[in-house]
């Protein structure tokens, strides 16, 4: 059984909380919680009588040092995830961090530094859509050269609606200085890490970032077009005042293509011949490859569903069990496109993956 302590106790933590005393993370029990403030953790417990016997602190590095825990599950705003995953490390216990890994890459490099000389720690992020069975199958295809070479990846994710009133919940949201960016690095940073996970880390991208009908510093859409090393292309459009909006994913290979309808429902279509081939050898201007075609459902699409699997799976990558969903290496792949996107909307131009670092840390101070 993995002892966690969380640190924060906000909105999601209280939903992670909520998972573990419901018994849906069986290899997890909460043994501390450390927050700024009693009040968090008292809320908690209300909610939770099963966390009453869990320790309480309001000073961080005592709930390190207490020998309460195994492991930290770090879910306070996006600014303190590397110094406080660090601090964990630091004293030989495993992290989970929520997303996303942190702001400032310098930040973040260190965490790697330290991670690459202490192999026996697990250090994993919350990018919980990697525990979705449809995803997981996309990327079993896609490993498996289903869809023969990249061609394109498209994926319209504009049904990540927020209110103002979801921008007001909190002061640390919409600002450059506490959440680091808008709708790509909170909600469709999922996505991108999803993207890269199961097509490939892009090369370049070039980016529009904007600001519609709310009142933030950051953005709430952004649409960016990526090339792959092969000369593929991708596609990446997101909104967070659309509404209902559209989840739509096509990953376009030489051999076939891939679709994913709502996190649902995963449609493959295996082309009869590589279209290369194909293109070549036909003496008709006009016929096109045969194919067939077959859809797969899943019903692991809840977000609390993937959040719990996510959990059990840090656990067993402690115990030794299973390998860990999103190792911090992976994790941190998603922030380089999101400030390679960023960096190209600033300029603007077409950057190179990752973004030169001093050039990004100069506009981004400018944005403070």
């Amino acid at each position: 059984m993995l002892r966690l302590g969380f640190a924060g106790i906000g909105t999601i933590a209280m939903n992670y909380l909520g998972l573990i005393c419901d018994g849906r993370v069986p290899s997890v029990r909460v043994t501390a919680m450390s927050g700024r403030t009693s009040e968090g953790m008292n809320r908690a417990v209300k909610a939770y009588p099963a966390l009453s016997g869990a320790k309480q602190f309001t000073d961080y590095q005592a709930m390190l040092t207490s020998g309460e825990v195994d492991a930290v599950m770090i879910c306070t705003p996006h600014g303190q995830h590397p110094a406080m995953t660090l601090a964990a490390l630091e004293q030989g216990l495993h992290v989970l961090v929520e997303k996303p890994v942190g702001i400032h890459m310098s930040e973040i490099r260190r965490l790697e530094a330290l991670l690459a000389k202490h192999p026996e720690l697990v250090c994993g992020v919350m990018y919980n859509r990697r525990m979705s069975g449809a995803y997981r199958k996309v990327k079993e295809l896609m490993d498996q050269g289903t869809v023969g070479e990249l061609v394109r990846a498209t994926w319209l994710i504009t049904n990540l609606y927020r209110t103002f009133a979801y921008y007001g919940s909190s002061p640390w949201r919409g600002t450059w200085a506490t959440e680091g960016g808008g709708i790509l690095m909170t909600q469709a940073s999922r996505q991108l890490d999803l993207m890269q996970w199961i097509c490939g880390m892009p090369v370049k991208v070039l980016a529009r970032c904007s600001t519609v009908d709310r009142a933030l510093q950051v953005e709430n859409e952004a649409e960016l077009f990526l090339e792959y090393a092969n000369g593929a292309h991708g596609h990446f459009i997101a909104s967070a005042h659309e509404c209902p909006g559209t989840n739509r994913l096509e990953i376009c290979g030489t051999r076939g293509r891939i679709t994913v309808v709502e996190d649902r429902e995963v449609q493959v279509l295996r082309l009869a011949q590589d279209e290369r081939d194909f293109a070549r050898q036909c003496p008709s201007p006009f016929e096109k490859v045969p194919f067939t075609q077959e859809a797969l459902t899943f019903d692991d699409s809840d977000n609390k569903v993937q959040q719990a699997a996510m959990l059990e799976n840090f656990a067993g990558a402690v115990a030794g069990t299973q390998p860990l969903a999103c190792p911090f290496a992976q994790g941190v792949h998603s922030l380089e496109i999101i400030q390679g996107a960023y960096l190209s909307s600033w300029t603007p131009k077409t950057c190179a993956l990752p973004p030169d670092q001093d050039d990004f840390d100069r506009c981004f101070r400018q944005k403070g």
